[in-house]
């Protein structure tokens, strides 16, 4: 199985000079921590890394101070669909997971849950909402069903061609999704959900710099 591997954003709410894949987290770049659990996986073959042309050395520096070596650089696009897009003519296996670099915190055991389901097209890990959620802009116009809700989370495996034909179609009609499972579901075809973990943060805003360095502690 190929993995993308996005890591080609800005992060522009960490409000740093460089991207935050790069911000160290106890004292190691950010998107490091991931991309040694990928590589020592076995049954993940290439890792096509979407990457911000203007930092190109600091990703080079990173993959050779820490001895990531199934890379593939992939320059992202100006969206995250397009970056995904972009990797995933890269891709010759028959299933892609696709991960971001601002998931650090996953582990080898998390990810053979993916191997489980090999006739599903689209495997998303997910975990609950423990909050109400309303709707509306200035004023609330409706309520929705915590229940029936799911924080969806990354990593996420899929059918290659399901998924290449389903960015294919949105290219075609305009549709910008903020993640794949997303497009996916859009264009008919099944998302199995599975149980994610709540450790697997996203990391946006310094404040989840803080959170990540408690949880790894």
């Amino acid at each position: 199985m190929d993995c993308i591997f996005l890591a080609a954003g800005v992060g522009s709410r960490m409000k740093q000079v460089v991207p935050k894949q790069f911000y160290k987290l106890k004292g190691k770049p950010i998107l490091v921590y991931a991309l040694e659990v990928l590589e020592k996986i076995e049954w993940i073959d290439n890792i096509y890394t979407t990457f911000n042309e203007e930092f190109k050395s600091l990703y080079e520096k990173a993959f050779e101070d820490y001895n990531i070596t199934k890379i593939t650089l992939v320059e992202g696009g100006k969206t995250r669909q397009e970056s995904v897009y972009n990797a995933l003519k890269h891709v010759t296996t028959d299933r892609v997971m696709i991960h971001e670099a601002a998931r650090p915190l996953i582990f080898e055991s998390f990810l053979e849950q993916f191997t489980k389901y090999p006739e599903e097209l689209a495997i998303v890990p997910t975990i609950p909402i423990p909050f109400t959620v309303s709707v509306g802009r200035e004023y609330m116009t409706d309520i929705l069903d915590r229940s029936q809700l799911h924080n969806i989370q990354l990593p996420q495996v899929f059918k290659t061609d399901v998924l290449r034909s389903s960015h294919e179609k949105a290219f075609k009609e305009g549709f910008l999704a903020t993640e794949d499972s997303i497009l996916t579901f859009k264009y008919g075809h099944k998302v199995k959900f599975i149980e994610g973990i709540e450790n697997n943060i996203k990391i946006t805003t310094p404040l989840d710099i803080i959170i990540a360095e408690q949880l790894m502690s």
